[in-house]
């Protein structure tokens, strides 16, 4: 884990040059070799650890999604946020199953987490179309209304999993989530109102690299 955990926290550095150089050859093969890092320790966890017909399978479904996002991201940003909506779905139902199953509580107990994921949607609608010509989504507006509305619960989940739950795994789920969620809301920032800023994409990738590092060492101390 040690040396997997360097290894692609160097790809990571490497990435932050390769994400603002302008080369998108360079950037689509560093990517992909985090992506598919990620994705192989994954899938060696799940196979060693788990049932094909456990509700950790939810979790598989959702990093092979947030995978084929990164993989089509680089070059078709619609079908790239495609692929992570359905990440987002299957990560917000899988941490759900957790907080019930292993947490022992009951829908009303995180409700919240659908009143303040609304609350930010709804901040979202408000700002997008109060200031247009500050948040330049253009006809982009409502699909990523409707994306962000995936990426908020799943963020928002992923602190009520952090705050809720007990363990060393379920916290480096939560703040894995929680780390997407603000990699997402820094890409629409840049990619919508400051779009010239180099430190804000290398946020995202900072935040997105490290939370799906996080979410997936967590499946290997369960």
């Amino acid at each position: 884990m040690i040396v997997f955990t360097v290894v692609y926290l160097i790809a990571l550095c490497c990435y932050f040059k390769t994400r603002t150089s302008g080369n998108i050859k360079h950037r689509a093969i560093n990517k992909y070799f985090m992506a598919t890092m990620y994705l192989v320790l994954a899938i060696v966890t799940f196979i060693n650890k788990y049932e094909f017909a456990s509700y950790q399978t939810l979790l598989m479904a959702a990093l092979i999604f947030a995978w084929l996002g990164d993989i089509f991201l680089v070059f078709d940003f619609g079908r790239g946020g495609d692929f992570f909506l359905a990440g987002n779905v299957c990560f917000t139902l899988y941490e759900q199953i957790v907080l019930v199953d292993k947490g022992g509580y009951s829908f009303r107990n995180f409700a919240w987490t659908f009143i303040v994921a609304g609350l930010m949607l709804i901040i979202v609608i408000i700002a997008t179309g109060r200031w247009p010509e500050k948040i330049k989504m253009g006809k982009m507006r409502w699909p990523m209304i409707f994306y962000l509305s995936s990426i908020f619960m799943h963020g928002i989940t992923g602190l009520a999993l952090m705050t809720m739950m007990r363990g060393t795994s379920y916290a480096l789920m939560g703040l894995g989530s929680f780390l997407f969620m603000i990699s997402d809301i820094d890409l629409n920032v840049y990619r919508y109102i400051f779009n010239n800023n180099k430190w804000l994409v290398r946020f995202n990738s900072l935040t997105y690299f490290v939370g799906l590092l996080l979410i997936v060492l967590s499946t290997t101390l369960v």
